[in-house]
């Protein structure tokens, strides 16, 4: 640590550089730092309990003479046994007892508060996603802007700059995020737990006004790009070319007609074999509600390409990578991707949805979402094929691990439609398989 021959001078402390730190000279142990943020001179010294560096105080609030002094009369303490840092952390907690609590809440705070209490009184009860759902677009798209802001502190204009980040990209959500803004704001009036007379959050007064040049700049949402049905074959001959972990899981996942998150998490002890069935856990769902089922019935080809899969005794997963942990949804993407370009370089064409494009009005490049679910989807609907005719469509839609859409939700009608769910899985199966020849019970 680098130290002045003499004592530190008053033209030594300005001309300091940041960042450094000397000795003061004239008391043991007195130094001064110098930072962007605090000019500080402390007292280091060693007691029993080991060395500390005790605070003197800050500069230009104390000059140099003023730290002398009382670097020397706190050394002196030290010397006849006082401990002073004990003192002085008794001395802070007796002014914090006698100071006047006040009370601030945080945006965040009181959101946490109105959603608890909705969830307390069963506000989502026929809403399964409702209580995640808010979360989470509070915690993705509101907390990280306002969450920290006192609640009576925040503006209609704050709330725009919100809204306005989203508003064009993700309507959907912007347009939830807005809602909960104000209902928000809304209880937190009610409560008094704010003291607005008018709420930030109203699309009718002057947060209304401030949107409208935003209004008709708002993309229309598109769906997740899907090979088409008519490819799905083609598609899985050319994945065989592939050995690769995420080469499995993709086509597991449609064969499956299942989300990223389901296969990329999935362990050997969800799968019944003998029975083929796929059980997905509650955690690995999307939908959270109790007494839902959440079995997938395995064709013969997802059951083959399960067992052609190497297990590993570090990890249960099914598809694990080279550290034994599950896929990341990139993963897949990338593996979906990297057919594109490989095909594009052959055909000029690659992998792209005939239907869905990109903003530039490019052909969109298949996504695995809209490949396992909404390729699955229209297969099972197909008048070409006559699978309209052949599947019951409601089947169909507890393949996809849908819940029923019955007024009721499925309170009077608990037929799972077994047998016909594995009807349309081994055929879903079949036709996957249909151009790999004497390869379609086998990998």
């Amino acid at each position: 640590m680098p130290r002045f021959t003499r004592l530190l001078l008053a033209s030594h402390i300005k001309n300091l550089a940041e960042g450094k730190t000397v000795a003061v000279g004239g008391v043991t142990g007195l130094y001064f730092r110098k930072s962007r943020y605090q000019n500080i001179f402390f007292l280091r010294y060693q007691d029993q309990t080991g060395r500390h560096d005790l605070s003197i105080g800050t500069y230009p609030e104390i000059s140099l003479a003023q730290a002398r002094d009382l670097a020397a009369v706190t050394r002196a303490r030290i010397s006849q046994g006082e401990n002073v840092l004990e003192q002085r952390r008794q001395e802070r907690q007796k002014l914090a007892s006698r100071a006047p609590k006040r009370i601030t809440r945080s945006f965040e705070s009181v959101a946490r508060a109105w959603v608890e209490e909705r969830s307390k009184f069963n506000y989502w009860e026929h809403d399964a996603k409702g209580e995640s759902r808010a979360i989470r677009i509070l915690e993705m798209h509101v907390f990280p802007h306002i969450g920290k802001t006192n609640i009576n502190k925040i503006t209609v204009d704050d709330v725009f700059n919100v809204l306005s980040l989203i508003w064009t990209t993700k309507h959907s959500t912007a347009s939830k995020a807005k809602t909960y803004i104000y209902k928000v704001f809304q209880w937190a009036i009610a409560k008094k737990m704010c003291t607005l007379t008018e709420n930030p959050g109203d699309i009718r007064y002057s947060l209304g006004i401030l949107m409208e040049p935003l209004k008709k700049r708002v993309t229309t949402a598109t769906h997740f790009a899907a090979c088409a049905v008519e490819e799905i074959p083609l598609f899985f001959v050319e994945s065989a070319r592939y050995d690769s972990m995420s080469a499995r899981a993709t086509e597991f996942a449609i064969l499956t007609c299942s989300r990223s998150k389901a296969v990329r998490l999935a362990t050997w002890d969800e799968i019944d074999f003998e029975n083929r069935i796929w059980t997905v856990p509650v955690d690995h769902d999307k939908i959270k509600s109790e007494g839902r089922d959440r079995r997938i019935f395995l064709s013969v080809q997802a059951i083959a390409l399960l067992k052609t899969l190497p297990r590993f005794p570090e990890s249960n997963v099914i598809f694990p990578n080279l550290r034994c942990r599950p896929l990341s949804d990139a993963a897949l993407t990338m593996f979906l991707r990297g057919m594109h370009e490989a095909r594009f370089a052959e055909d000029g064409h690659g992998w792209v949805d005939p239907v869905t494009t990109k903003v530039n009005g490019n052909p969109a490049v298949i996504t695995l979402h809209g490949t396992a679910r909404a390729s699955f989807r229209t297969w099972a609907k197909s008048d070409e094929l006559g699978n309209n005719r052949r599947f019951d469509q409601e089947a169909v839609e507890l393949c996809l691990l849908h819940s029923k859409r019955d007024t009721y939700k499925g309170a009077y009608d608990r037929a799972y439609l077994e047998k016909e769910r594995r009807l349309i899985m081994d055929a879903w199966g079949d036709y996957c398989w249909s151009m790999r020849g004497s390869d379609s019970g086998a990998l």
